[in-house]
């Protein structure tokens, strides 16, 4: 065969080769020898249709993927730094016992209040925080109430007047998670969510209320008191001011039942004697 005719037969056969690799061309052979063949085109068509309506595997897939939720991670988790918490050569365990090991990165709460929740005070943080990873804020074990009332008796926590104010009312809104001034573990803030800040109303301030101790005069979870008074009467101002140093000065002479909120504003006055 001369070399140009064999050029030209060599490209024939190569077209006739690229042709017959179309998906198309490739039907069109087929069924004309023989019946039945599926149209790839009717196939694709198949698979585009709504998929609001067509429960296909890619479907599912994605609506698989959109139902799962976000996480948030603990740093380290997120780094694969496990050795920033684990001994690996110990099968996992634990640098060092909560909470020293978490202290070396967070806040250790020993020192920053007076009483502290009963969980901070073991130092069992994983109580409460996932150390890894959690669908929750902060890595919280669990949400709103669920959290605190695994541990706390609901119906104790549900029969106190206070506790229900509102339903949307979470227990992080008034207590603080970790510790407080006092034993119930209730923010400064906290009494000012739904009372009048007196801070605003008076020149001069009842020591309490200036330091925001509202729970100094009254107590959230005494219900049958005047105004939820810890103490009645001359017992609750005599439980800090010196009853001697009271009754020296002239003024209070024969005065002994007398309370003393009607002479004294118990929140702040215009002048340092609080006088109402």
């Amino acid at each position: 065969m001369p070399q140009r005719k064999k050029k030209y037969f060599t490209l024939l056969i190569l077209l006739i080769f690229i042709i017959a690799c179309s998906t198309q061309y490739h039907y069109k052979t087929l069924s004309f020898f023989f019946d039945g063949v599926p149209n790839p085109g009717e196939q694709d068509l198949q698979v585009s249709n709504d998929s609001l309506t067509t429960d296909s595997t890619q479907t599912r897939s994605l609506r698989e993927r959109a139902s799962i939720p976000e996480y948030s991670f603990h740093a380290p988790y997120k780094a694969k730094e496990c050795a920033s918490c684990h001994d690996q050569g110990t099968m996992g365990k634990l640098l060092q016992p909560q909470p020293g090991l978490c202290f070396q990165c967070h806040n250790d709460f020993n020192n920053s209040f007076e009483t502290l929740h009963g969980p901070v005070a073991a130092g069992y943080c994983t109580t409460c925080h996932n150390p890894h990873q959690s669908k929750e804020r902060k890595l919280l074990v669990r949400n709103g109430e669920e959290l605190c009332l695994y541990c706390h008796n609901p119906e104790l926590v549900r029969d106190n007047l206070f506790h229900n104010i509102s339903e949307e009312t979470n227990c992080l809104t008034c207590h603080n998670p970790h510790g407080g001034e006092n034993r119930f573990l209730i923010k400064k803030e906290a009494c000012f969510l739904c009372h009048d800040d007196f801070k605003g109303q008076f020149n001069f301030l009842h020591g309490p209320v200036a330091g925001g101790f509202c729970l100094e005069c009254h107590s959230p979870h005494i219900e049958d008191t005047e105004n939820l008074l810890s103490r009645q009467g001359q017992d609750l101002c005599l439980y800090c001011h010196d009853k001697e140093n009271v009754f020296r000065n002239e003024v209070h002479e024969d005065i002994e039942n007398a309370n003393c909120t009607e002479c004294h504003n118990p929140h702040g006055g215009e002048d340092r004697y609080i006088l109402n």
